[in-house]
């Protein structure tokens, strides 16, 4: 009996002796890159002998192990089998080095959600986009180039109808990204715009069939080419290519009004300019000095369309205003209320999409309840209108994001986020807002405002 508890005191002391513990670390110095997937490792140019792993997987994570030290990479395969490599201590260097010096070149990965993926698949996500896509651009081309109304109601039907089937069938056999299914929708509009103005430019009628069939094309185009460019970016990086686009188009409108060029050729000015804006949208959250995420894009965007509410009630206080005088206002303000949200609301939070959506909802009906206030006193000033609907967004956005503490950022204690104890942070007063809004006289604090 004794021998048997010995035996058993000996072998138990045994296992855990050889009890092993594998504890994550980063693949990189920064500590940001805490998974690669293949697209990640495509893009910092992985191979071997540093990069160890070969054939189709979905991520590999590295582990340092104890007792015994090294460390070990996971890969885990299609088949749901892991797969595992020993390294040692020059090995995790050699590997480290290859993957600092990848991000040196083109940039981190990603900012999004979870900091370790380019981006997560898109499920239905894609032939939703896509079916929107056919029943706003794809559709009205395609019946514009018929002749007759019948003819034409029948193509737009048809168009919309394979645009979803069509779509469907593609994400069965691929598998999108999320950053695939949005630049491949945002493309296909902002390549069909650009491939009518550029027509327009070049007939100087923008209602002949050859420039909708020019358009048409170009929007096909444009969606293939989001699919292949989305493919290994990052959904801020796609969401980026679009703002950076549409702001790049917006300041050539600007710009082209301003200097009076003739309709012609601010169309193949805006057309030429939006094109150059991707590149500079793609590489904004990759050298960016902090974090970027998606949802701080689109958050970003719907700052500087405050900041065309304000231009607009300035620009309310003009008799008559002339075009370039609406240009200037407007633009202006545009590139400011891009600025302040890039410093407000992009710099404090790592926002996620449905946050960024909360936002947006948040803005047009802060928007709606200011706009009440003039119509409530029957005014039809536009500069009190434009300004009442400014400050109800303002209030609507800054309340929203006040209630975003550091535990609903998209970001959370992985090691790679920012410290948000200095973000700004803003407190509405709705005791204030009640009392400024009765119309009840003296002063009245609306909110509070900390960074």
């Amino acid at each position: 009996m004794r021998a048997l508890v010995l035996l058993f005191v000996v072998l138990s002391t045994r296992i855990l002796r050889a009890q092993v513990v594998e504890t994550p670390v980063p693949f990189d110095s920064a500590r940001r890159v805490l998974a690669i997937t293949p697209a990640v490792a495509e893009r910092f140019g992985l191979a071997a002998p540093a990069w160890p792993v070969q054939g189709d997987y979905r991520e590999a994570r590295l582990y340092s192990v104890d007792p015994g030290g090294g460390f070990v990479l996971v890969v885990h395969r299609p088949s749901g089998a892991l797969e595992r490599h020993m390294l040692t201590t020059d090995g995790r260097s050699t590997l480290r080095s290859a993957v600092d010096a990848g991000m040196a070149t083109v940039g981190r990965p990603t900012a999004d959600v979870g900091v370790d993926i380019v981006s997560e698949p898109a499920g239905s996500a894609f032939a939703r986009h896509q079916t929107l896509l056919g029943a706003v651009i794809y559709g009205p081309l395609a019946a514009s180039l018929a002749d007759g109304d019948n003819a034409a109601g029948a193509l737009y039907l048809l168009t919309t109808g394979a645009s979803f089937f069509i779509s469907y069938n593609a994400g069965r056999s691929y598998s999108f990204t999320r950053a695939q299914s949005d630049l491949a929708g945002n493309l296909g509009l902002a390549v069909a715009g650009g491939a009518g103005l550029l027509g327009y430019a070049a007939s100087g009628d923008a209602e002949e069939k050859g420039v909708r069939a020019i358009a048409l094309g170009a929007a096909l185009v444009g969606t293939i080419a989001g699919v292949e460019l989305g493919r290994s970016l990052s959904d801020a990086e796609a969401h980026a290519a679009t703002l950076g686009i549409e702001a790049a188009a917006a300041m050539a409108l600007s710009a082209t009004t301003i200097g009076g060029a003739s309709s012609r050729m601010s169309a193949a000015t805006v057309a030429l300019v939006g094109a150059i804006g991707y590149p500079i949208g793609v590489r904004y959250p990759r050298r960016a000095r902090y974090m970027l995420t998606a949802g701080d894009i689109d958050a970003t965007s719907t700052s500087g369309l405050l900041g065309v509410l304000v231009g607009a009630s300035a620009l309310g206080g003009i008799d008559s205003p002339s075009g370039k005088q609406i240009a200037a206002y407007l633009s202006t303000s545009y590139v400011g209320g891009l600025l302040l949200g890039d410093r407000l609301l992009a710099r404090p939070f790592d926002l996620s999409p449905s946050q960024a959506n909360i936002l947006n909802i948040g803005a047009f009906a802060g928007a709606l309840v200011g706009a009440a206030v003039p119509v409530l006193a029957g005014s039809d000033n536009p500069s009190y209108i434009f300004g009442a609907a400014a400050t109800g967004a303002f209030f609507g956005i800054a309340g929203l994001a006040s209630s975003f503490t550091s535990g609903d950022v998209a970001l959370r204690s992985t090691g790679a986020g920012r410290n948000r104890d200095g973000g700004a942070r803003f407190s509405l007063r709705l005791e204030g807002l009640a009392q400024a809004v009765g119309g009840v006289r003296g002063n009245h604090v609306l909110g509070r405002f900390v960074f």
